[in-house]
């Protein structure tokens, strides 16, 4: 017999309690009622249990036409609920009846799934509803009214709270897991560009060197040009491609500010630039994936430095922790572009993307002649860094 989906079984597993939650509370009516306990009538008793029934009737139903619909509805099944009980409290008892304690499983079960202000307006309306099933009661008992409410509103507050602090927990997992995943990938991608075609780089280079170096004595100049051309175009590819792999390999295990000191240093030298290295030390402690794509926007902006701002003087690199804000900045003197005239290309839109995916902001200044700025700004709070 073929498996459910998983959907189905998580649905089947929360409404085997719901059941036996209903079945539970009618069968203590009948016991009460046998007992000579209750003050109702058999069809009332048989009145309530059918009103009890209907409503895991209805959860099941909707849960097995489609288990996703099942949370859309979530409110309105648990104002029905919530009316039903605050009637059967009413009519088995009122403050003394034990079925105000149906409340607990339903609220703490729905908090889970309930935003927090939601929450607060249910409890609310189960506190006006229990006060009226309850009602009336001496002064004395309006302590143990408001400890009962107080236990009740504390304990679905909590489990929200643990509830929502789990699925942070699983969702910043998963975007390590993802995030190692891919490093991992990148990792394989780096080896393969060195094994491969950077070592067919570095052969061709050579062959192609040893054969200028045997045609010099007979070949015209304009050839040998043109071929030392060629060498230098090779050249080029090679630097470019040994770049991409140093962008490939994940520096996890790296200090932030360590590594971008050295990134920095090596496109300073690169590019035969003064340096202006500014990073507060200690820099803010950072998740490891927020760690992880700081680095990798300062990769991509410094490779966008050595490929697109010529021959710069000066570069600077700066990383500030300014309020509840780290801020970066990478510039240089650089030739300069028109933002407005100039395609954003896959290396600016993955910048963009992860300084966003982070809850920050990305600016881009430059002009022709006046160099470029990279600035971002990523928030030290909030939801993402909790």
């Amino acid at each position: 017999m073929a498996a459910l989906p998983k959907p189905y079984q998580r649905f089947t597993r929360v409404n085997l309690p719901v059941w036996i939650i209903v079945g539970t509370a009618i069968a203590w009516g009948v016991v009460h009622k046998l007992l000579d306990n209750l003050r109702l009538s058999w069809g009332q008793v048989a009145l309530l249990g059918g009103l009890a029934l209907l409503s895991a009737v209805a959860r099941t139903w909707v849960g097995l036409k489609d288990p996703r619909v099942m949370y859309r509805l979530t409110l309105p099944l648990v104002l029905y609920d919530l009316l039903l009980i605050t009637l059967v409290v009413r009519l088995t008892g009122g403050f003394e009846s034990q079925l105000w304690l149906l409340y607990f499983p339903l609220l703490v079960s729905e908090a889970a799934v309930m935003s927090l202000p939601v929450l607060l307006a249910i409890l609310a309306f189960t506190a006006l509803g229990y006060g009226w099933a309850s009602a009336p009661h001496s002064l004395s008992l309006w302590n143990d009214f408001w400890y009962r409410m107080a236990a009740l509103s504390l304990s679905s507050w909590l489990i929200h709270q643990v509830y929502r602090s789990h699925i942070e927990y699983r969702t910043e997992l998963a975007e390590l897991r993802e995030q190692y995943d891919l490093a991992q990938e990148r990792e394989r991608i780096a080896q393969e560009f060195h094994d491969g075609l950077g070592h067919h780089l570095v052969s061709a280079i050579r062959g192609l060197e040893s054969l200028l170096r045997r045609l010099r004595s007979t070949a015209h100049d304009s050839e040998l040009a043109n071929l030392q051309e060629q060498i230098d175009i090779l050249r080029a590819a090679l630097d470019e491609t040994r770049t991409t792999i140093q962008q490939l390999r994940a520096p996890e295990t790296t200090d932030l500010r360590t590594f971008v000191h050295r990134t920095a240093e090596r496109v300073a030298q690169r590019l035969g630039a003064h340096l202006h290295c500014n990073c507060s030390e200690p820099l803010p402690q950072l998740p490891p994936l927020h760690t992880l794509m700081l680095m990798r926007v300062v990769q991509e902006a410094l490779c966008n430095v050595m490929k697109h701002a010529g021959n710069p003087q000066n570069l600077w690199v700066e990383f500030q922790a300014n309020g509840s804000w780290l801020e970066v900045r990478i510039a240089d003197d650089g030739t300069g572009f028109s933002p407005d005239t100039v395609l954003e290309g896959m290396g600016l839109h993955n910048m963009r993307d992860r300084i966003h995916t982070l809850g920050g902001e990305l600016t881009i200044r430059s002009a022709p002649g006046q160099g470029t700025e990279v600035l971002a700004r990523v928030p030290l709070g909030g939801e993402l860094w909790k």
